[in-house]
């Protein structure tokens, strides 16, 4: 009964990892290396799963065939088994540094002793160097079954030490969950290791695997990378519905933001200095907005507002609370830049009959000739 409860759980498990496979392969930019490591890690999973309920119904028994059967289960299942923590390392440096190169690197770094691993496993139904089955057929672990254990743990600990010590290069949302995806594995893993007989580490990283995708895959197809707000795509989405809707009275306004000078901050202090500038201008936004405001990066140093407000008195009051707290940072913060916006306004009126794009345009006409009043 026990047997057939634990491949119940694996198998919904299993059924869990299908689904986040064909979903993830929905998400935009698929070519991604990031994206392309994540889809692996999925299938890697979900074959183990599989893996590992075959051993669990052929374990004792005493035919030929199926001893045959599951000496090939077994070591399929334990060659996969250091590719999940291997994969997961690749996943953490591509977020952190979105660095082919640097993947190679590690790919090499800790391919050598997978290969080794696999060497190992290769030879075990001679040597019952990682498991041998006693005269009853029943599974044992082997004496250099501790290297598997090696194998597969050590990138789980090195990844959550790497985001931890780069963790201002990424979202915070994003570096929590990095970090609990390779400390809860590591819990599950030495559940397992330490209680023999214990079989939880592959369902437990399915369930991670689902909350990453749900976390981290999805906010990366809406959400800009550098200031974490909602990225040009999540925009346009969002903007056609919302026109949609202010034309049937619910009302809509906007405001288009640009960052004076933003070009003279990267030629004179660098693209670092960029990078936080355009930070620093996001988190000005961020505290200036309302509850339920829609706030984007909508390109380069620009940025976009959506909001319920229906008239111009309102609207330019947000606008003054900006350039007000934009004030106050610059008098508070010790930085080697200013930042200023420009900006446009408008609210929608439906009788003009403007589409999405007609309404961000003239908005768009607007900033730029407080920009040119104002250079």
């Amino acid at each position: 009964m026990q047997v057939f409860l634990r491949i119940d759980l694996n198998l919904f498990m299993a059924a869990v990892s299908v689904v986040v496979y064909f979903a993830s392969r929905k998400i935009g930019e698929k070519r991604l290396v990031h994206n392309r490591i994540f889809r692996c890690l999925t299938l890697c999973v979900l074959a183990l799963l599989i893996l590992e309920s075959l051993t669990w119904l052929l374990d004792g028994t005493g035919t030929k065939l199926l001893i045959l059967c599951n000496y090939f289960v077994t070591v399929s299942l334990f060659l996969l088994t250091p590719l999940p923590g291997f994969l997961w390392a690749l996943y953490v440096k591509s977020q952190l540094f979105h660095d082919e190169k640097a993947l190679k690197n590690l790919a090499f770094f800790f391919g050598v002793p997978l290969c080794l691993c696999a060497i190992l496993t290769l030879t075990t139904p001679l040597t019952n160097w990682m498991f041998y089955f006693d005269s009853n057929h029943i599974y044992h672990r082997g004496p250099w079954y501790p290297l598997l254990v090696a194998q597969s743990l050590v990138p789980l600990i090195t990844s959550a030490v790497s985001v931890w010590v780069h963790r201002k290069r990424i979202p915070q949302k994003s570096a929590w969950m990095l970090t609990l995806f390779s400390v809860l594995t590591l819990l599950s893993a030495a559940t397992q290791i330490l209680f023999y007989g214990i079989a939880v580490i592959w369902s437990s990283i399915a369930i991670f695997i689902l909350v990453a995708h749900t976390n981290l895959q999805n906010d990366q197809v809406f959400l800009d990378h550098l200031t974490g707000m909602f990225n040009r795509r999540q925009m346009d989405i969002h903007i056609t519905d919302r026109v949609r809707m202010a034309k049937d009275g619910r009302p809509l306004s906007c405001i288009l933001l640009d960052i004076n000078n933003f070009k003279k901050v990267n030629d004179t202090l660098g693209h670092v200095a960029g990078d936080d500038a355009l930070k620093d201008a996001s988190a000005i936004l961020k505290t200036s907005i309302r509850k339920g405001d829609f706030l984007a990066r909508y390109g380069g140093d620009e940025f976009v507002i959506l909001t319920d407000i229906d008239n111009d008195d309102t609207l330019r009051m947000l606008l003054l609370r900006i350039h007000e707290n934009t004030r106050v940072f610059n008098q508070t913060q010790q930085r080697p830049y200013t930042i200023r916006f420009s900006a446009g306004s408008a609210v929608y009126r439906p009788e003009t009959g403007w589409s999405e794009q007609e309404f961000i345009q003239y908005v768009d006409s607007l900033m730029y000739r407080d920009k040119a009043e104002n250079s």
